[in-house]
């Protein structure tokens, strides 16, 4: 269920956001080509002109313009904190224990980054090739049992690139901020992947206890922390559908439309549409 689920929500608003993209990029095409460009939309021109909007097409090349400067930034703004944070870690790495990790659980390749940290840490970070970051701290904290299953809880993040994919996903709702529903598939789809990895975890595990533990040990030790960069941290999201999965693992969590930014959403998809052709008429 919550595999499907992640995989719809992904789809949907990969989806929507190419759409909008592609009309702008028509919008583009007309503008600066000249050339005349057939939409499913184009018999709304007419009424749009009469409704005597032209004015619109002020905000609307704000719009166009805005859209990839936005999503320019925000890359760039990622890559940034992520490279700069990523090294700051790096400095304080412990050799010996990462190796150790490496060894254990990724067949001796670089995969684990253990850091001299008192502070309990425990994330999978970077787009290209992620890293499972631990700390020290982290490691004092949890017993053997409860590292491990951490550790199979990240293992899925990293293997599956949900940092990236994360990122994906925040861009859209952030870039297209004017449609609701990717904020809110956003959010359904961090739940949905957290889920995953803790699903993973215990299967690997045999059982919930290990990971519970280690769930409940993090929360209260560090129960608000936040990164500026995306990551997939262990204990940073999700927590009531995640105890909610550990206590009943069969459970099937609702997954109802927002009816509200749904219809928001379709009607500013629409509109938008309406207003890129009627722009080009």
């Amino acid at each position: 269920m919550w595999k499907r689920r992640s995989k719809l929500l992904f789809f949907s608003s990969a989806v929507i956001s190419l759409f909008i993209l592609i009309q702008m990029g028509l919008y583009l095409i007309e503008k600066f080509s000249g050339v005349a460009v057939n939409n499913l939309f184009q018999h709304c021109t007419s009424l749009m002109q009469r409704l005597g909007v032209g004015w619109m097409a002020y905000l609307l090349d704000m719009l166009v313009v805005s859209t990839p400067l936005l999503a320019i930034w925000l890359i760039t703004r990622q890559l940034y904190l992520s490279c700069r944070t990523y090294k700051k870690l790096a400095s304080l790495q412990d050799r010996r224990l990462s190796d150790d990790l490496n060894r254990a659980y990724n067949d001796g390749r670089d995969g684990f980054l253990v850091v001299s940290n008192v502070e309990p840490i425990a994330l999978t970070m970077r787009f290209i090739r992620p890293r499972i970051v631990l700390s020290t701290g982290l490691l004092q904290l949890l017993d053997d049992g409860e590292l491990e299953a951490l550790i199979r809880h990240e293992i899925f993040h990293m293997k599956h690139r949900d940092p990236l994919k994360t990122f994906f996903m925040v861009m859209c709702s952030t870039v297209f901020w004017y449609v609701p529903i990717l904020k809110w598939s956003r959010k359904q789809y961090i739940t949905a992947r957290e889920v995953l990895a803790d699903s993973c975890a215990v299967e690997a595990m045999g059982s919930i206890e290990n990971l519970g533990s280690a769930l409940l040990k993090l929360l209260r030790r560090n129960p608000a922390k936040r990164y500026s960069f995306t990551n997939a941290s262990f204990a940073e999201s999700s927590i009531n559908y995640r105890i909610q999965f550990l206590v009943d693992p069969q459970v099937e969590s609702s997954f109802r439309l927002p009816v509200t930014s749904l219809m928001m959403s379709l009607q500013v998809v629409a509109a938008l549409s309406i207003l890129f052709i009627g722009e080009l008429q």
